[in-house]
């Protein structure tokens, strides 16, 4: 019960945040969709380096990046669906599968060019490739990355996606790809699960629903990332064992109880609405936790690699997708 006691006004604090945060995005998604996760860090950030966050909410902040966060990621898995993702046929399985390792060997490649700390880089890959913001926070301890690490790579990753909300939904109305080849292309290569969503239906349901199932297989693509990751960076830094998050294993058993329908979908909703809510929570806690001294340095050069990483990959999966189908 002390326990409790002492994550309370830290919890409270996050949760009214993260309030704020959810009420500003709606207020402003009719010009730009920043989503929630973006805006709770800004607000933790900026309260953090002008009134110092307490002492007596450090301990409820900590619960919330700590653990929230985990809780968060393990009832994403319940967005899941394995047989849908099945039967979208080979060749977009295999665009997947081969979509998710090529943008972080590029994204670590572009790190080395840009002189970025390569943990940066890689997270800003795993944004890239996988599923955005919720990617770079579940794989940061995988890699035993820093707090102002993730802090500069989920900004980066939320602000591009967006802009390319933004972009893709203009190319919607103007295109001449098929439903089907604009599905597949914002569904493959916009950053966050809500990012490639929203532009998936500024063209229709068809659109929306395919978008949906590629976005799905690249959350999927998780799983093995975090293995291969932490088994790179934990033989890196000479420890003796791989550092796998047993959160990532639950996650997978959430999407296999999904995927057997066991559940209702109103249910799911809620697991799933709770999923952002607890992740929203941890980002505002991550950015209470920073301090805008530290990362400034390193903030303006990741901006610019994530720039044209995001400009790479949305080119060249374009012709991939209208050439695949």
């Amino acid at each position: 019960m002390k326990k409790i006691k002492r994550l309370l006004p830290g919890l409270g604090f996050v949760f009214l945040i993260s309030i704020l945060s959810m009420f500003i995005n709606d207020s402003i998604k009719h010009i730009i969709n920043l989503e929630a996760l973006t805006i709770g860090i800004v607000l933790g950030i900026i309260y953090n380096n002008t009134f110092k966050t307490s002492d007596v909410l450090k301990p409820g902040i900590t619960f919330s990046l700590k653990k929230l966060l985990k809780w968060g990621i393990v009832l994403l898995g319940f967005k899941l669906n394995f047989r849908a993702l099945i039967e979208l046929g080979p060749k977009v399985v295999m665009m997947i599968v081969l979509y998710v390792p090529s943008v972080l060997i590029l994204s670590y490649l572009l790190g080395k060019i840009f002189k970025i700390n390569s943990k940066v880089a890689v997270l800003l890959g795993v944004g890239s490739s996988i599923c955005g913001a919720s990617a770079v926070v579940a794989m940061s301890s995988c890699i035993n990355a820093q707090e102002d690490d993730s802090i500069v790579a989920v900004s980066i990753i939320n602000f591009l996606g967006a802009i390319g909300v933004l972009v893709y939904s203009t190319i919607a109305i103007t295109s001449g790809m098929s439903n089907l080849e604009y599905g597949i292309w914002s569904g493959i290569s916009l950053q966050g699960v809500a990012h490639a969503i929203a532009a998936a239906f500024a063209r229709g349901d068809q659109s929306g629903e395919i978008g949906t199932l590629v976005k799905m297989g690249r959350v999927v693509m998780l799983v093995p990332v975090s293995l291969v990751l932490s088994y790179l960076f934990n033989r890196e830094s000479k420890e003796s064992k791989v550092k796998f998050p047993m959160y990532i294993l639950y996650f997978i058993f959430a999407g296999i109880i999904s995927s057997l329908n066991i559940i209702s979908i109103d249910f799911i909703k809620i697991l799933s609405k709770l999923s952002s809510m607890f992740i929203l929570m941890a980002m505002v806690g991550m950015g209470l936790s920073v301090d805008i001294k530290s990362i400034k340095d390193k903030g303006m050069k990741a901006l610019i690699m994530g720039c044209l990483l995001f400009l790479i990959i949305s080119t060249t999966m374009y012709f991939v997708s209208i050439s695949i189908i």
